[in-house]
């Protein structure tokens, strides 16, 4: 597999709503690093078609593999489309609009040879945020989230991680895989009861490129605080 002999292959599995100019430009980023990969896109019917300008510049490629769900919407769940329809052993979970920078999956691989998740994370030592007010937000949050409620990680809401399929699927998926980015909590409180060997490696956020952020900060903390605490007091 060029730089990891110890893996055949890794899933990228990126979900997409309205995302048609960050989209080919990630894409073609993701193309030229150098190992066996496949490119899963979950589109959910973008208005702004996203799926035709994947299809048009990218429909010769073996390696990009687009999926569109016309009659349901959310990122959780687009999420479990891909992995249900993945093909390796590794899979690499991150968003559209570059705030995942591409430049770090192969550190996420790299790491993944002696861990079952590693999660990008904001907090730990060289990671950060361009967005300060979000971050310093975000941070006090996972502080919490950690200290308090007993969470497994400094960056407890990232979005960009690998995890190992054969041990991801012992996991309650449907039970994990819904709503929007609270789905997050869920996989790192579920990974942590059933022992998996986690690692945090840092990433830096920038700024979108184009388009529109799906979500409002305020609206999104009162979804995650209610999911933390439903996973701390076992109601999730």
């Amino acid at each position: 597999m060029g730089f990891f002999p110890f893996i055949n292959m890794v899933s990228i599995i990126i979900p997409t709503y309205n995302e048609k100019q960050n989209i080919t430009l990630l894409i073609e980023k993701l193309v030229k690093l150098k190992f066996n990969k496949e490119i899963i896109i979950i589109d959910d019917n973008s208005p702004d078609k996203t799926a035709e300008e994947i299809k048009k510049k990218f429909k010769n490629n073996l390696q990009v593999r687009l999926f569109v769900r016309k009659n349901e919407r959310g990122l959780g769940t687009a999420i479990l489309y891909g992995i249900n329809n993945s093909k390796s052993n590794i899979i690499i979970s991150m968003d559209a609009d570059f705030n995942h920078p591409p430049e770090l999956i192969p550190e996420l691989v790299k790491n993944i040879k002696n861990y079952d998740f590693i999660v990008a994370s904001r907090f730990t030592k060289g990671g950060g945020m361009e967005d300060k007010f979000r971050y310093f937000f975000t941070y006090l949050f996972n502080l919490f989230l950690k200290y308090f409620l007993s969470f497994p990680t400094m960056d407890n809401m990232s979005g960009f991680y690998a995890v190992r399929r054969n041990k991801l699927l012992n996991l309650p998926l449907k039970i994990i895989y819904q709503g929007y980015g609270e789905y997050h909590l869920r996989l790192v409180w579920y990974t942590k009861k059933n022992g998996f060997r986690i690692k945090e490696i840092p990433v830096y956020y920038q700024k979108r490129k184009y388009g529109e952020s799906k979500s409002t900060l305020f609206k999104m903390f009162f979804q995650y605080i209610f999911t933390a605490f439903g996973l701390f007091f076992g109601l999730e």
